[in-house]
């Protein structure tokens, strides 16, 4: 086990894709045990400075503690000006991580072929990643289905073009056995790479079917053995979507279970100064 190691649930679990003002998360989150919150800011509301402000605030009150900061995918385009319009969203969101005082952003791509592709996905990490770095920063690249971060060759060709020690691997349990990978086997591809693992079950492949944990095939001892290395230090995030309110905390800790066999004893909520 690392001591680097850090266990996270994400405000998805709790809100599901709507926009919810994360009030469900501000009444569950605090029930599951687990202080470390990823914060799923998909919504302009939330990224404003008053929205940031009330996102410190209620995580304060709730005695949880923002940790990485998930935002929309990146989204680059074919021409400057796209280019443009997304660094600009970038340079914003490096000063919201610093307002919540969390040091990762997890992002994933556009869709495979939209956007234009890797190669306006590499432009821009090249123009951002090294900003990212002058401010602390990890940019942590998430893994979907049919994306354009999909694939172990997707990161390899992504971090040969941009050689930034901002940028890491975020490893989607689920995404990957979705798109046809075992994900220790991808854990062990890419290595140090991977400082951020998202723990989500899919009923395997295809365009990712996700289920409560223990009713898919991923192998998770499997893939955290492999990750979780002494001196390993990043985030293991328990991240189901939302199946049912009625369940959630349960669902989630079957999550946490699983996690808790490969980290540290993990902190129970408590105000933070």
């Amino acid at each position: 086990m690392s001591a680097g190691a850090r266990l996270s649930v994400a405000t998805i679990c709790f809100d599901g894709f709507g926009d919810e003002d994360f009030v469900p998360t501000f009444e569950l989150a605090p029930q599951l045990g687990v202080a470390d919150l990823e914060i799923n800011a998909w919504y302009g509301r939330n990224l404003t400075p008053s929205g940031l402000d009330g996102l410190a605030g209620r995580c304060r009150h709730a005695g949880l503690r923002p940790a990485t900061l998930q935002v929309s995918p990146f989204a680059p385009g074919p021409d400057a000006a796209d280019l443009t319009r997304e660094v600009s969203r970038w340079l914003w969101l490096v000063e919201a991580a610093h307002r919540l005082d969390v040091g990762v952003i997890k992002a994933t791509g556009s869709a495979r072929d939209t956007r234009g592709g890797l190669s306006s996905l590499v432009d821009l990490l090249r123009t951002i990643a090294p900003v990212a770095e002058q401010h602390g920063l990890t940019l942590v690249l998430e893994n979907h289905v049919g994306n354009v971060i999909e694939h172990p060759d997707d990161y390899r060709e992504i971090f040969a073009a941009v050689p930034s020690s901002a940028l890491k691997v975020c490893l989607d349990t689920g995404h990957f056995v979705a798109s046809g990978h075992d994900p220790a086997t991808v854990a062990a591809e890419l290595g140090e790479r991977v400082t951020h693992i998202d723990l989500k079950d899919c009923a395997g492949p295809g365009p990712g079917q996700f289920v409560r944990f223990g009713e898919g095939v991923v192998d998770f001892d499997a893939v955290l053995a492999q990750a979780i290395t002494p001196g390993w230090s990043g985030f293991v995030v328990v991240e189901l979507p939302l199946v049912d309110r009625a369940t959630v905390i349960a669902d989630l800790q079957a999550g946490v279970q699983i996690a808790s066999r490969h980290l540290p004893p993990h902190n129970n909520p408590q105000p933070v100064t």
